[in-house]
């Protein structure tokens, strides 16, 4: 991520890299007494003074608002009038200086001054010139870095928000598929399925949206899931979930798990013969593991493949909000589907 911070300290470390000209371009044969008062050092230090407030001026206000918006004759007309105060201002300035005075005097009783290029001239290959063109390509490549990734930024958002309206109408229906049964059944549980029913409906409605919850509110939201499933499950599916470790301030992105656990019961359970499902949850400091292990009992390939399809976009969404920060390991064979997914929060 290109974050503003960054850009911040990049302008600084050019402005740096202006003002050392001065100090670089002086000639050696400048002793360290007259250093700081040489007439060469002060035309250099009041030259990248303009160097550098151009600069600032290019890369604040005059590429977002006219070059970034495409107003580019007004973007150029005010880049040459920039160039001209750029490399003849200073002079002028100089030239009106004490330092320049006695400068002229010095060079007067030892040889004859260099003629002065032409203004043309200047403006094509003088030193200020070239600085002025340097500062001002900097500046472009500079915002348009911060532009290019902000729109990778903004895609990134709105491609975990697609994966995030995937996932929440497939478990609300599920669980609606769960409390339906229930009722079917007469059961007793059937206010507490409602219950739970309604905290998930309101997790998924509520926190789904946000970059990071509470671990300990995902936590909850995949326990109330889990209770819920077993509410309409045969004693021949027998469930072993457990979490281990200190759950305390730890933050992660939301709905990262529950499509993992989700799959075991869809496609691990069968109400007809023996079926184990195992989920352990591990929590150590700011790393958090998911394990997972079922028997593959889905009898078509359809719903093979919708399962393949939410482990796709979980490995998206850990992509973009956990690039190196996650493993996640898969061992997929014909009788057994296993998950491991760990996290660094």
């Amino acid at each position: 991520m290109f974050k503003k911070h960054q850009q911040t300290a990049i302008v600084i470390v050019v402005s740096i890299l202006f003002f050392g000209i001065p100090f670089i371009s002086v000639p050696e044969s400048q002793t360290n007494s007259s250093f700081f008062s040489s007439y060469i050092f002060f035309k250099r230090l009041v030259e990248t003074l303009f160097v550098v407030a151009y600069f600032y001026i290019n890369y604040f206000i005059l590429v977002p608002y006219l070059y970034q918006r495409k107003k580019f004759l007004t973007y150029i007309t005010l880049s040459i009038v920039g160039l001209i105060v750029v490399v003849h201002t200073p002079d002028i300035i100089v030239k009106n200086s004490a330092i320049y005075e006695s400068f002229i005097a010095e060079m007067n009783t030892k040889r004859k001054l260099r003629q002065q290029p032409s203004f043309f001239m200047q403006l094509l290959t003088g030193r200020n010139a070239y600085l002025f063109y340097l500062a001002l390509s900097i500046g472009i490549l500079l915002r348009k870095s911060q532009y290019i990734n902000e729109i990778k930024q903004d895609m990134l958002k709105s491609e975990v928000a697609y994966l995030k309206a995937q996932i929440n109408p497939h478990f609300l229906f599920n669980t609606l598929n769960s409390l339906y049964a229930l009722s079917l059944m007469k059961s007793d549980d059937a206010p507490d399925a409602i219950l739970k029913l309604s905290s998930i409906m309101r997790y998924v409605v509520t926190e789904s949206t946000k970059d990071k919850v509470a671990l300990s509110d995902e936590l909850k939201y995949i326990t109330d899931y889990i209770d819920l499933q077993k509410l309409r499950l045969t004693k021949n599916v027998i469930i072993h979930f457990k979490i281990d470790g200190v759950v305390q301030n730890q933050k992660i992105a939301p709905l990262l798990f529950i499509p993992i656990i989700e799959n075991c019961f869809k496609y691990g359970i069968d109400q007809n013969k023996q079926s184990t499902i195992n989920i352990h949850i591990a929590v150590h400091e700011n790393q958090v593991t998911l394990s997972t292990s079922n028997k593959k009992l889905a009898k078509n390939i359809s719903e093979i493949e919708k399962t393949e399809t939410g482990i796709s976009n979980t490995r998206k969404r850990l992509d973009i909000l956990y690039a190196d920060k996650h493993k996640i390991y898969l061992t997929d064979n014909i009788t057994d589907y296993q998950v491991k997914l760990t996290l660094k929060l």
